[in-house]
């Protein structure tokens, strides 16, 4: 098994190059069941995990896949009779699509994330809405509609699984579906300009209300993937985190301006430059408390990174509707032997800096992997962590970039 080892405290210093938006992406592979005509192209694509999964499952459901993953370009074509399957994980926000196109769609809870089973539970509540029939039992939620009918509905706190599903059934919906307070991420926008080139007709995206008025046929379209801006917060956050100097190519101030407010509130110099984003860390991190509204803003990885920032802060900070699922995460990479963590009504409370990290660290997912090889590089210590593919899993050439940024990390084969 692969290791990382890993000597901490380098400031991190250079430019990173972004990969395609895996969740735009993932999005796109799933509204392609909705083209009866034509392949959908997609280019950009890095073949990460979740990418290779979503192919995984259209091809269950007869989809023909061709990925080339060296010219990073995808083609799915759905023309063919589609079966449907049962779906669980991050799956789950291909439900809409594959209730349109068949009519039948399976949710399984797959045990994994505590959070994945209330987004299935509110896909299939707000789909019965739209008239879809929906039965229950033995953790599987089984969903049928011959036919949707648009009607208002509120994702106010609901998740962005529910809102790319939402809009993907409502294509194909009888009459106009509103959507009220969708969630505020890219890959919303991007699915609604690809959906619209296919010929469907949403309005509104970026906003808090999304009209889809639905159609009867769509067709193929092509489509260049918006860079990754949940990996470009990533690495802005690593050059605060190690304070460093990182140019972000890629990176948006539209998608990333709540990020920018809080990192300059920590004491970070936030640069806006033609080609992306640019961050002068600090050695000195202010204790900002995270609020809500910024834990709905950015994705998983997002929320990891800045756990890791606000543990190396001068002071006492708050990160609020910190959910049980991302305490075990902190509990599987951090060793609080110090009592510097506390946990109550859903806040976490933070008393910073961390001052003793763990030296040895095994991971058991992406998001574990990446707390611990963020902690690794901020404690004056050598770590280890294992296995290398899952720590560095998070996003494609992860390890790669950042010893290219100066990290002094090295593979053992022990």
């Amino acid at each position: 098994m692969t290791k990382l080892l890993i000597q901490g405290h380098h400031s991190l210093r250079g430019e990173v190059e972004l990969s395609g938006d895996q969740q735009t992406i993932m999005a796109i592979q799933a509204a392609s069941l909705l083209s009866t005509h034509g392949t959908v192209i997609i280019d950009n694509v890095p073949a990460t995990a979740n990418v290779v999964a979503m192919n995984q499952l259209l091809q269950s459901l007869n989809v023909v896949i061709e990925f080339d993953r060296h010219q990073q370009i995808l083609k799915m074509d759905a023309t063919r009779h589609i079966e449907p399957v049962k779906i669980s994980g991050q799956e789950l926000l291909a439900a809409g699509a594959i209730l349109a196109r068949c009519r039948h769609v399976q949710l399984v809870d797959n045990g994994v994330n505590p959070e994945y089973q209330q987004t299935m539970i509110r896909i299939g509540e707000f789909l019965s809405q739209m008239g879809a029939t929906m039965t229950t039992a033995n953790e599987m939620i089984d969903i049928t509609a011959d036919h949707l009918i648009g009607q208002k509905i509120d994702l106010q706190n609901d998740t962005l699984a529910t809102t790319l599903t939402l809009m993907m059934a409502a294509t194909m919906a009888q009459g106009i579906t509103v959507l009220n307070n969708p969630y505020d991420h890219p890959a919303v926008i991007e699915l609604a300009k690809v959906l619209n080139k296919m010929g469907a007709r949403v309005h509104g995206a970026g906003t808090k209300v999304l009209r889809i008025q639905g159609v009867t046929f769509l067709h193929s379209t092509d489509y260049y993937a918006l860079d990754d801006q949940e990996e470009a917060s990533v690495y802005l956050i690593i050059g605060a985190l190690t304070a460093g100097d990182v140019l972000v190519r890629g990176a948006r101030q539209v998608h990333l301006q709540p990020l920018i407010d809080h990192l300059e509130q920590m004491g970070n110099t936030v640069i806006i430059q033609r080609n992306g984003i640019r961050v002068i860390g600090t050695r000195l991190q202010l204790p900002i408390d995270i609020q809500p509204e910024i834990s709905r803003f950015t994705g998983s990885y997002t929320q990891i990174a800045l756990l890791a920032l606000q543990m190396v802060a001068q002071g006492t900070s708050t990160i609020s509707n910190f959910s049980k699922s991302e305490l075990d995460v902190l509990g599987c990479a951090v060793a609080d032997r110090y009592k510097q963590l506390k946990y109550e009504d859903r806040q976490l409370v933070i008393h910073g800096p961390l001052k003793h990290y763990p030296k040895v660290v095994t991971t058991n997912s992406p998001m574990t992997g990446l707390l611990a090889l963020l902690d690794a590089l901020v404690a004056d210590q050598v770590t280890m962590i294992n296995p290398a593919e899952v720590a560095g899993g998070s996003f494609v050439h992860l390890i790669d970039r950042l010893i290219e940024l100066g990290a002094k990390i090295e593979l053992s084969f022990e």
